[in-house]
């Protein structure tokens, strides 16, 4: 059936129209995420992905060493038919290929070296991952291919144990740690791959330091068996070691190899020193930031570049690859100067609905004067009224709990009271209720006369953000206890509230103008959230939270309970789980969460 949709919407709306169906099917948010980006990404990425599959079944094989070498031995025997046969071998040469010349054609494209850890983390070991290697590849495959060598694990540990191991650990690492960057970069919003984050880190973790074991385990078992003179004879001569004409050849090809690698770096170094300096000599553009400094920038940058030139904050989850909107920027002027958008760009702005003068600041070029609003950005008067550089000030969507919390019939309750004991009242409320959520992780959002929002997980991720907010409702049951006791001569009868929590991505930022700018959430969840707390209402309870509350929480007995309803404004139906009260929240779910 979602072929059958996804073929539909291409026939009537365009493959941008398909690709946005698909990211409204969680179970098909890798394949949106493929499709994001421009077609060389997309090929990148591809290709990256073949890579890291083809590196997956390497650290593998190394992990089982730390069972014998044997079974080392047996698991490359069925790997190798496989990874050695002409099929997987023109998918790995043209995988390789075309992530390598896709990734130095960006580099190459680039107008400034200013950029975010993660990223300038991920050039330098790709740069460094062909000289580790050159000589892996000449002593194996190479070595099998020209020379017969049958280059078992015993084989190839004999040759680098213990002497050069330290190469081939680097390797193993540098190639791991550079392809868990790109994947975690090029998924990071996509929710699926939030929820299984943790675990995806503890595989992230253990598979590399299970291989380094294995290789040393086998290593060391290698060593041991070519420790006399007959065992090492009869490891070259199982192994058709090469002969010393054979390892001369080897020898001459790893040289002409480290003078082409070399060669290349240093070429794509003169380019790049080249481009630098035809760029700050090639004529100039005045930018202007509404709310922020003018500034002159060369022709061939992009927005996104020019605001790193001159150190202006600009938001930027996906490192500037139009896979995410958080660098958008609305054009107040100069915007008929641009060239139109191209598919990759404008997919993203047709995902969340952009106005037509709202563009990447990723991916616009500009050629003459412009000037531009950053959306997702802190204006000047942020830094006269709070830290800047607070974490998330700068717009970023991120999965977060809500908590919507509204006195119940407060009108008819205050009706008959004078503004001052009304005042008092609400003050005395938000006191015992706020106590409640900031003594359990939470923060408040905003004051809504009679209610408020409060948000959970911006320090511990949405799992520990349900879960404190599980936590709060539960405190805030309590607190109107002792606050219903406190004020009974005030009230005449206890005061009831409705309490809605739901969990989801939203936009997390400093938003507003002059003194009125604040941190705030905005976003579908929010909405979800409020529709909850109204519908306590109908159900005649205090709480309800969402289905994806609960599984964030871990509490998945609820979560194969809960009914579904359709919310207001909201077009997929949600799950909701009532709870009479708060204190009826079962106790597993009330352990610490918040650090000491």
């Amino acid at each position: 059936m979602a072929f059958i949709s996804l073929a539909t919407r291409f026939g009537a709306s365009g493959f941008a129209a398909a690709a946005l169906a698909l990211q409204d099917t969680e179970a098909w948010f890798f394949v949106f995420a493929l499709l994001r980006g421009g077609l060389g990404q997309r090929i990148r990425i591809l290709s990256g992905l073949v890579l890291v599959g083809f590196a997956l079944l390497h650290f593998v094989n190394h992990a089982v060493g730390l069972f014998s070498l044997d079974t080392m031995l047996t698991f490359q025997y069925w790997r190798t038919l496989v990874t050695r046969s002409w099929p997987a071998t023109l998918i790995l040469v043209g995988a390789l290929a075309a992530h390598v010349a896709l990734s130095v054609e960006r580099i190459a494209q680039r107008t400034t070296w200013r950029m975010d850890a993660w990223e300038a983390a991920q050039i330098g070991l790709g740069l460094s991952i062909p000289l580790l290697l050159l000589p892996h590849v000449v002593d194996t495959r190479i070595a099998h291919r020209a020379l017969g060598v049958n280059d078992t694990y015993a084989y190839e540990l004999a040759r680098t144990w213990p002497d050069s191991g330290w190469s081939e650990m680097a390797l193993l690492l540098f190639v791991w740690v550079h392809g868990a960057i790109g994947i975690h970069y090029w998924l990071r919003l996509d929710p699926l791959y939030r929820r299984l984050q943790t675990l995806l880190l503890i595989f992230a973790v253990v598979l590399p330091l299970a291989a380094l074991a294995g290789f040393m385990v086998a290593g060391r078992e290698v060593a041991a068996l070519v420790a006399t003179p007959q065992g090492l004879s009869t490891l070259k001569e199982m192994s058709h070691w090469p002969d010393a004409a054979g390892e001369a050849e080897l020898a001459r090809i790893r040289g002409i190899g480290l003078v082409a690698i070399w060669s290349a770096l240093l070429a794509l170094g003169a380019y790049l020193a080249y481009r630098i300096w035809a760029i700050q000599n090639a004529p100039k553009i005045s930018v202007r930031y509404i709310g922020g400094p003018t500034v002159t920038a060369p022709l061939g940058s992009t927005l996104l570049e020019i605001s790193r030139m001159h150190g202006i904050a600009h938001a930027a989850i996906c490192g500037g690859r139009s896979r995410c909107s958080t660098c958008r920027v609305r054009i107040d002027r100069g915007g008929e100067t641009l060239a139109p958008a191209d598919f990759a760009e404008q997919s993203t702005l047709d995902s969340i609905g952009a106005a037509p003068n709202v563009r990447l600041a990723c991916q616009v070029r500009p050629k003459h004067d412009i000037t531009v609003a950053r959306l997702l950005q802190p204006s000047q008067a942020v830094a006269a009224i709070g830290d800047a550089s607070e974490p998330d000030s700068d717009g970023v969507e991120r999965i977060l709990a809500l908590m919507f919390l509204d006195m119940r019939n407060f009108t008819q309750h205050m009706e008959r009271k004078l503004p001052y004991d009304v005042v008092y009242i609400l003050n005395e409320f938000f006191a015992a209720t706020g106590g409640a959520i900031t003594g359990n992780g939470g923060v408040i959002d905003k004051f809504q006369g009679d209610g408020l929002l409060a948000v959970f997980g911006r320090r511990n991720g949405p799992e520990a953000g349900c879960r404190e907010a599980l936590q709060a409702a539960r405190a805030i049951d309590l607190a109107l206890d002792h606050f219903n006791a406190k004020m009974a001569d005030e009230l005449g009868e206890p005061l009831r509230v409705g309490i809605g929590i739901h969990a989801g991505p939203l936009l997390l930022g400093r938003i507003g103008w002059g003194e009125a700018i604040d941190m705030t959430v905005i976003g579908h969840t929010v909405n979800a959230a409020s529709r909850l707390e109204a519908l306590t209402k109908a159900k005649a309870c205090q709480l309800i939270i969402s289905r994806d509350v609960a599984e964030f929480a871990g509490w998945h007995e609820a979560a194969s309970t809960g009914e579904s309803i359709q919310v207001r404004g909201i077009e997929k139906p949600i799950e909701i789980i009532a709870i009479s009260r708060g204190r009826d929240l079962p106790p597993q779910l009330l352990g610490s969460v918040w650090p000491n």
